[in-house]
C-alpha cells in the first residue's frame, strides 16, 4: 500500500512534475476519501476547489468545461487551486478535447484531478497529459467482488490449452475483461497457472518463455496499451 503523505510531499516539494492526474477506481465515495486527504495535506480549502458542473441532464457538456477551465486560469487565493471532475468516465468526446489545452498547460499552483471507474474509457490524449494514481494503491477498496473471476480463470485457461478456437478465447475475454485491472487479473491467474505446470515439471523451458511473453504483456497493458488487443497478441504469441 502507497503512502498518501509520501504523494503530498512529493507534490509540495516538487518531485512530482504532473499537474493532472487520473484518480482510477471503484467505488466513488472511496476516490473522494482519497481526494479529500489530498486537499487536506496540500492546506487546500473552500475558494481554491473548483467542480466542473455539471449542467446537461446526461453528463458534462462543452460549457461545462469551458466554464472549468476559465475558473482555473484566474489562479489560486493559496499555494494550489485544485480542479476536480469526478465521473470522468462520462465525459463525451467533445468535451475531453475542450480540457487538452488546460491539461497539458495548466496556470502555475493549478493540480486537475479526473475520478474516473476506468481510464481506459477515456481518449488517448487525455490519458498522456496524466499521470495515473490507482485508487487500490492507497485504499482498501473492495472492487474484487464485482470481478468475474470465473470468466478470467476460463480466459486464462483458454489460452494455454492449446486446443480452444480463438473466436473462443475473443468471447470469453470480452466477457469478462471490462478494465485494466480485469486485464492485469487474467494475466496473474494465467502465469499462476503457468508455474504450477512448470513446478510439476511440464515443459519447463516453455512454461518460462511463456511466463516472459506474459510479463510483455502485463508491462504494456501498464503503458496504456488497449487491454483487449494486448491480450489478443498474447493468445496467438502463446497458440504458436
Amino acid at each position: 500500500m502507497k503512502d498518501t503523505a509520501e504523494l503530498i510531499a512529493n507534490i509540495k516539494g516538487g518531485q512530482s512534475s504532473a499537474h493532472a492526474y487520473i484518480l482510477e477506481g471503484s467505488p466513488k465515495e472511496a476516490r473522494e476519501e482519497l481526494i479529500r486527504q489530498l486537499l487536506s495535506g496540500l492546506g487546500v480549502h473552500g475558494l481554491d476547489i473548483v467542480r466542473m458542473e455539471m449542467s446537461g441532464k446526461n453528463g458534462y457538456r462543452t460549457v461545462d468545461a469551458e466554464a472549468f477551465c476559465e475558473r482555473l486560469e484566474m489562479g489560486a487565493y493559496g499555494d494550489y487551486l485544485i480542479g476536480l471532475i469526478d465521473d470522468a468516465d462520462s465525459l463525451t468526446e467533445i468535451v475531453q478535447n475542450k480540457l487538452l489545452k488546460t491539461l497539458e498547460e495548466p496556470r502555475a499552483g493549478v493540480i486537475i484531478i479526473l475520478g474516473a471507474s476506468n481510464r481506459d474509457s477515456l481518449l488517448s490524449t487525455v490519458r498522456s497529459r496524466c499521470s495515473a494514481l490507482r485508487l487500490s494503491d492507497y485504499m482498501d477498496v473492495a472492487g474484487e467482488e464485482q470481478r468475474d473471476t470465473e470468466g478470467l480463470g476460463r480466459a486464462a485457461s483458454l489460452m494455454t490449452d492449446g486446443e480452444s478456437a480463438f473466436c473462443e478465447f475473443r468471447e470469453a475475454a470480452e466477457k469478462s475483461v471490462k478494465s485494466r485491472q480485469d486485464a492485469l487479473a487474467l494475466i496473474d491467474m494465467l502465469e499462476d497457472g503457468l508455474r504450477e505446470r512448470m513446478m510439476a515439471g511440464e515443459e519447463p523451458a516453455l512454461m518460462a518463455e511463456r511466463i516472459e511473453a506474459a510479463e510483455r504483456t502485463r508491462m504494456d497493458i501498464e503503458r496504456d496499451m488497449d487491454k483487449n488487443k494486448a491480450l489478443r497478441r498474447l493468445y496467438l504469441e502463446l497458440a504458436r
